[in-house]
């Protein structure tokens, strides 16, 4: 089976299943999974004491890069899931799509096809607060030891690196820089960046372990909703361009018995606790000129008008190349339905940076 046949198998099914983190179903899918690899490591892979299944694609010593990706989805029942697809974008009918993690599930399959050395792990429970990847960090700390860096495919939108997960730092600026650099090298479509937004992932439970730890977007879009998207264009880009990466060659830069203060981690964290709980008032003394300049280019985008609103995202997403982002942006596919949400959204509080970046997400490649 070649990766590129084995990407689409994977990821159609992965899609049409709904897999609750303890299921009769996610366990079968999980089996199905193991079958799917090459004989000789089907042969060798195993189960942990959480369910995990590992993959050892290793051949020597300096293959030191773990890939992870979770099997389980936040549906709360299990069974088919009806996915609608076009040229550009899958969506489910009716509930959740499941790309948040089934769309990783597919890249690791697809990296182990294509030949890229290195130990792959397919978690359970991340939905329910990281179960299988905290067995590891408990139980299986010396396994942890043994790489350089953990590279998660669980994040959302189309242009992150993600170099900080909610409590603080999980990889180093130099190894996140060079990580986006080697995924858009004779990659043009794409255009990756250091992303210090991350909430929570797997890799999240490695940092104290695994020097440099990160984790990717994969072109999902609204995740745990109806409204979950999954970018095809976006992602089959990064499915070309994982295959090319030298990952051992990554630099190595992050102490992980180094804890970086808070205070250098950014104001974004708190931000986003504070805004997730509809703190902004409109009525404030000290108004919030940049939420209502962003009211206003979406405003004006519902009537045509997107000058405003295109500088605003192409400033939050890219501000060192404003230029550029733009360019990568194209309105005529852009639903009025999106709009609507990002002004719900700038109305009630929420963290201005992440929805313009989730309005890029569509943007690109509209």
């Amino acid at each position: 089976m070649k990766a590129t046949n084995v990407l689409g198998k994977v990821l159609n099914t992965a899609l049409s299943i709904k897999r609750p983190h303890g299921s009769a179903t996610n366990v079968r899918f999980t089996q199905w999974l193991r079958e799917q690899l090459p004989l000789e490591l089907n042969k060798a892979a195993f189960y942990d004491g959480a369910g995990n299944l590992h993959v050892d694609n290793r051949v020597n010593a300096s293959h030191k890069t773990l890939f992870v990706a979770h099997v389980d989805t936040v549906h709360r029942n299990e069974g088919k899931n009806k996915i609608t697809k076009t040229k550009t974008h899958w969506r489910a009918k009716g509930d959740v799509l499941g790309a948040d993690d089934g769309a990783g599930v597919a890249l690791l399959m697809h990296l182990i096809w294509g030949g890229v050395r290195g130990y792959y792990i397919f978690t359970q429970g991340e939905e329910r607060g990281g179960v299988g990847a905290r067995y590891l960090a408990e139980k299986q700390q010396d396994l942890l030891r043994e790489f350089d860096r953990a590279i998660a495919f669980d994040r959302r939108g189309i242009d992150s690196v993600i170099t900080h997960q909610g409590w603080g730092r999980c990889c180093s600026d130099t190894f996140g820089s060079a990580l986006a650099d080697a995924l858009m090298d004779g990659h043009d479509a794409l255009m990756m960046l250091n992303d210090d937004t991350g909430v929570y992932t797997d890799t999240a439970e490695f940092t104290d372990i695994i020097p440099e730890c990160t984790n990717i977007s994969v072109g999902y879009a609204r995740e745990h909703t109806q409204e979950e998207s999954l970018d095809l264009v976006y992602y089959k880009n990064l499915a070309a361009a994982v295959l090319t990466v030298d990952w051992d060659a990554l630099p190595v830069e992050r102490d992980p018995s180094v804890v970086e203060p808070m205070q250098d981690v950014g104001t974004w964290w708190q931000s986003y606790k504070t805004t997730s709980q509809y703190a902004y008032d409109p009525t404030d003394a000290e108004p919030d000129y940049r939420r209502e300049d962003a009211i206003d280019a979406v405003l004006d985008a519902q009537y045509g008008y997107y000058d405003g609103l295109a500088s605003m995202v192409a400033e939050s997403v890219w501000p060192d190349d404003t230029g550029l982002a733009l360019r990568h942006m194209n309105f005529k596919g852009l639903k009025p339905s999106s709009l609507d949400w990002a002004l719900e959204c700038l109305e009630h509080g929420e963290d201005v940076d992440l929805i313009l970046d989730s309005l890029f997400d569509e943007l690109h490649f509209a």
